[in-house]
């Protein structure tokens, strides 16, 4: 065993091709945008704090800092209210119906957000459906503030971000050993009680996990709160100064230091939440449990508790995609509760006038995945089969790409790549290949998640026996190990495709005339006033394709979160 795991030259030179990946494709467009948040406006060659103490001294921008963290700890909170008690029902109690149940809280999957906006705009704006409805019943006179302002955003986030706490908690309560809730009730702890002093304990680093992703996103969603009329956010301002007032200087660096604030944010809060974990030790002697973990029988009232709760969550669940997929065959649902008139126009348009938009999301994605998958299989293998110094930081570093916000990625390639690269003699940043990098950085971490997971579920045996009859470390890894782990790996493949075709805060600052994908599709088409059909038909088209890929995962026996996380 120590023999096939001491230094080896073939691990010291993956190790430095993966650095060098780091360094020029994350660290060095991150380097770019930190460097431009300390040039002075008055003078660009000169480097200091003056755009921080700018920023920090104007009411309106400091306003946007503390308006994203009340937002982001709202989310939490809202999330958290709704999700944890979703994922004790899921888990704990026999429900008729949990596999829909269950396929229902993960529906919010299949589309962006910000996609959900417009559809709870339809549902619940001014003149949307719920006024317009009870307009007509002569219960109000005048239409309600269902979605506009910090309560909308708030409503869409949650809905968007609850599989992130029901997944992981769920996760997490199915893990425990049933004999440590049984030990805690024979000594006449009631359910509440147990449920506090021992369950929620123990599933504290599943928690914590699904906190970082719903602080991380929040932080760095810039185009739901703009759909919702609310720009006082930091990425929104960001994405506005830079994106509108890029001639104006002053502006454009308050731009880049809301970027910046919005990714130091989000690594803190990484960083509080890992040390915060690695504090307490959730290690326990245990006999083990099954896959489905304890099941509690209920009736009476809280079974009747429970599915009303499971009824009522589902349901607002379901507003998007049904709002969505009413509109993509629809024209003219506007001031009337329900569309009058049906076509088929929208998808027509769609794969006749817009098939391009469609190719370029595949093809995009697809070789993003090309690009992403070495390196993923690379940093797994680095990590689970070799001692190498310089590992741990490895890891960090791919996981830190998590919190940074995709609209600080878009701007350092924008910016960084935008000039000719000494050797090529061109800017990486004019030619569409930039688009499928920026995806393969943006969601590499999920993919070498799943391959790291699936390493460590390989026995390290296998491979150790086919080195000690003289295979080499190369056809161990293609012949062994590679065929053993890559039912993860696929599922891990697919979670990559479904949130690389989400992809818009990073590829909107990169993208030219005929690079669209159908989320900058649904942009622009919004953008422009058009009716809501369009993006609708194109946001329908990604809720199938997502459908389609989420159920090959299932068909190959992976779960959502295995894929996503790497079951960890």
């Amino acid at each position: 065993m120590k023999a096939l795991m001491r230094f080896r030259v073939g691990d010291l030179s993956l190790l430095m091709i993966l650095y060098l990946f780091v360094g020029l494709f994350i660290l060095y467009p991150l380097g770019v945008v930190f460097s431009e948040s300390f040039r002075v406006v008055e003078s660009e060659a000169r480097l200091g704090l003056d755009n921080y103490v700018k920023f920090f001294t104007d009411p309106y921008y400091f306003e946007t800092l503390q308006n994203s963290i009340l937002l982001a700890f709202l989310t939490i909170a809202a999330t958290s209210l709704i999700g944890i008690p979703l994922a004790y029902i899921l888990s704990r109690y026999p429900i008729r119906g949990k596999m829909i149940f269950t396929a229902i809280t993960l529906l919010p999957i299949l589309l962006p957000p910000y996609v959900g906006a417009f559809a709870f705009i339809i549902f619940f704006g001014k003149f949307g459906t719920v006024n317009l409805l009870l307009q007509q019943w002569g219960i109000i006179d005048e239409p309600i503030n269902f979605i506009y302002g910090l309560h909308g955003v708030v409503l869409v986030n949650t809905i968007h971000l609850l599989p992130f706490i029901v997944l992981n908690m769920a996760a997490g309560i199915t893990r425990i050993d049933p004999s440590f809730e049984e030990a805690a009730e024979v000594v006449g702890a009631s359910g509440l009680r147990r449920t506090l002093t021992v369950t929620l304990p123990l599933t504290l680093p599943n928690y914590a996990a699904g906190v970082f992703l719903i602080f991380a996103y929040t932080m760095a969603d810039w185009l739901t709160p703009l759909i919702l009329g609310q720009t006082s956010y930091l990425p929104t301002i960001a994405f506005i100064n830079i994106a509108y007032h890029f001639t104006d200087i002053q502006r454009k660096y308050m731009g880049i230091i809301a970027t910046v604030l919005a990714t130091l944010t989000s690594i803190a809060v990484l960083l509080a939440v890992r040390k915060y974990v690695e504090m307490r030790s959730y290690v326990a002697i245990s006999k083990g449990t099954t896959e489905e973990g304890r099941i509690i029988k209920i009736s009476g009232f809280k079974k009747i508790a429970a599915y009303i709760y499971l009824i009522v969550v589902s349901a607002a669940i379901m507003i998007s995609p049904t709002v969505i997929g009413i509109a993509a065959f629809s024209r003219r649902w506007m001031l009337t509760p329900f569309p009058e008139y049906w076509t088929i126009d929208n998808m027509r348009i769609l794969f006749i006038e817009l098939p391009g938009w469609i190719r370029n999301t595949f093809v995009y994605s697809g070789l993003a995945l090309l690009m992403a998958l070495p390196i993923a299989l690379a940093v797994s293998y680095v990590l689970a089969r070799s001692n190498m110094p310089g590992r741990d930081m490895l890891d960090s570093l791919f996981t830190m790409i998590l919190a940074i916000p995709g609209i600080v990625v878009g701007i350092g390639y924008l910016v960084g790549y935008g000039r000719e690269l000494p050797i090529l003699g061109i800017s990486l940043a004019r030619i569409w290949v930039v688009m499928p990098l920026v995806l393969a950085v943006r969601r590499l971490p999920y993919l070498i998640r799943s391959s790291y997971a699936s390493f460590l579920q390989l026995d390290q045996s296998l491979e150790e026996a086919a080195e000690i009859c003289g295979a080499k470390r190369r056809r161990v890894f293609l012949n062994i190990s590679l065929p053993l782990i890559m039912k993860g790996v696929f599922a891990g493949m697919v979670i990559f495709l479904v949130l690389a075709m989400q992809e818009i805060s990073a590829t909107i600052f990169l993208y030219k005339p005929g690079w669209e994908t159908l989320p900058i599709g649904i942009y622009l088409q919004w953008n422009r006033g058009t009716e809501f059909g369009i993006p609708a038909a194109l946001a329908f088209l990604m809720i199938v394709i997502t459908f389609i890929l989420l159920l090959i995962i299932s068909r190959i026996g992976q779960s959502i979160l295995g894929g996503a996380f790497g079951g960890r």
